[in-house]
């Protein structure tokens, strides 16, 4: 029964241990396509700007929540039809654990580019201030798909979360030592 507990406690404390250590590495590419996109962040005093393009060492730091000014286009030599094509697309936020799409799209046009406004609200239980998060963004013109990875990290503090974690790895590995232990 003691094994049966110490195992269960240690696999527990090394699960919490892995969620902060398996965060994603930063990263930015356009993986598919020849687009180009960014992201500007107005209430932002620096940095303002995120690019599709952005170098793979360089992680953002945005807020848990915004209003955004986008703009994005096919690529190089795109141009626009004289008939209506249909499009898809997203942005998706990747944890070692979860993921979630954020926005999505859809509808016809015969442009090859596109911008605007909108305004985003993370859930409280986003990670805030523990490093990077995977950020894809995606779009498929009529069968022409266009993809961006970037990384990015929600400013503030980690707040209870952080310290729910530390507990639970305290506890935990208070429990694998005192349930591993021979009695006398």
């Amino acid at each position: 029964m003691q094994r049966r507990v110490a195992t269960v406690l240690l696999l527990g404390m090394l699960t919490v241990v892995l969620v902060g250590v398996l965060a994603i590495p930063a990263a930015a590419e356009i993986t598919r396509g020849a687009c180009s996109g960014s992201a500007t962040f107005p209430d932002k005093a620096a940095d303002r700007v995120l690019d599709a393009a952005r170098p793979k060492k360089d992680v953002f730091e945005g807020p848990l929540s915004a209003t955004v000014g986008y703009s994005g286009d096919l690529g190089p030599g795109a141009e626009p039809s004289d008939e209506e094509i249909p499009f898809t697309g997203g942005v998706v936020i990747r944890l070692p654990r979860m993921s979630w799409q954020i926005v999505g799209w859809e509808g016809a046009t015969k442009e090859v580019s596109a911008g605007g406004e909108y305004t985003y609200d993370l859930p409280d239980f986003t990670p805030q201030g523990t490093g990077g998060m995977q950020v894809t963004a995606w779009h498929d013109h009529g069968g022409t798909l266009c993809e961006a990875v970037v990384t990015v990290s929600i400013s503030g503090s980690p707040g209870g979360v952080a310290v729910g974690a530390a507990a639970v790895t305290v506890l935990a590995g208070a429990g694998t030592l005192a349930a591993g232990r021979r009695k006398p």
